[in-house]
Parts: C-alpha cells; sequence; structure tokens
C-alpha cells in the first residue's frame, strides 16, 4: 500500500547518512559543483542537514576560507587522507583559544583586577568560595576570567558583562 510520497520528497537528510560526512573531516579533497567548477582545500567541516562544506587553504602563511552550498556538490574526492596534516590548524583557527597557563598569583591578580573594573562600573560583584565571581546570583565568571568564562541564563545580563570584560583596559587603576 503507498501513502503517495515517493524517495525524492524527502529531505536528503532522510535518505543519506550523515556520518559518511565525517569521513572528509580534516581532509584535503577536490569538490566538484554542478557547474563542473572544482575547489581543492582541507573539509573543516560538513554541515548534516545543508550539506554545506566549509574548505580551508593555507597559501602562503595565510588562511583561505571557502563555503561552498550543499546543493551545488556534485562530488568529493578525498586527494589526502592524513588527518593530522593540518589538524593543528584547523583548531587554532576554529576552536575557543585556552588562555596561556597563568600561575595561582597571576590568576588572583586577573580576577581581583576584574571585580575591581565590574565594581568601577558599579556592577554588584562578589568572591564565591571556588574561586569564581558572581554578580547579583545572576551571572558567574570562572576561571581564567575572560568574556568567554561567563556563565549566565540572562541573555541580557552576560552581553553586558562580556561587552565590559572586552572593554577592560590592561590597567584598571588608570582609568
Amino acid at each position: 500500500m503507498s501513502n503517495g510520497t515517493s524517495e525524492e520528497e524527502f529531505h536528503p537528510i532522510f535518505s543519506r547518512d550523515p556520518a559518511e560526512f565525517v569521513n572528509f573531516v580534516n581532509k584535503e579533497v577536490c569538490v566538484t559543483l554542478e557547474d563542473e567548477s572544482q575547489h581543492i582545500g582541507w573539509v573543516y567541516t560538513i554541515d548534516p542537514v545543508t550539506e554545506n562544506i566549509i574548505l580551508v587553504n593555507f597559501i602562503n602563511g595565510e588562511e583561505k576560507l571557502e563555503l561552498l552550498m550543499g546543493h551545488a556538490v556534485k562530488d568529493i574526492v578525498i586527494l589526502n587522507s592524513n588527518k593530522e596534516t593540518h589538524k593543528a590548524e584547523l583548531d587554532r583557527m576554529f576552536k575557543l583559544q585556552v588562555v596561556t597557563q597563568l600561575t595561582p598569583e597571576e590568576m588572583k591578580q586577573r580576577q581581583e583586577k576584574l571585580r575591581c573594573w565590574l565594581m568601577k562600573h558599579r556592577i554588584p560583584v562578589q568572591t564565591t568560595d571556588n574561586e569564581c565571581l558572581s554578580v547579583s546570583d545572576a551571572l558567574v565568571i570562572e576561571p581564567p576570567y575572560t568574556a568567554e568564562s561567563c556563565r549566565s541564563t540572562n541573555e541580557i545580563v552576560l552581553g553586558r558583562v562580556q561587552g565590559l570584560i572586552k572593554n577592560m583596559p590592561d590597567q584598571v587603576d588608570d582609568w
């Protein structure tokens, strides 16, 4: 018994296994598009729903990004399957940079500097038992006390405090 739907009416995600795309990540590929143009580069990711591909090329110490639209992709051929060749560069480009290791004393100085900066802007901030900074129980700033280490369910408070942190000068006392 047929329900009147054919295979073509379903989104490709229901007919293709998204796990297949993982096979291309961190590998050098040649992508041929419907217009027969070819794009060569290292795959950072492939969106399993849209099948869009982010390719990265490393030319003379610079990175060039290409976003290839999934609907235009005709074929993908792996040219270099060594995933480690540019993995470190890809991770550096797209992943959050970890603050260099700070000594406990430097971390304490950083915490105090941020606490003073927030107080200068009349933000009620307290130090918690576990070395975090707390803003009115609405936001927590964890070590290493950067804009990325803020946690809050209130997006307005989160955005404003992150903005203050990003604009904090090197010397808070001079401000």
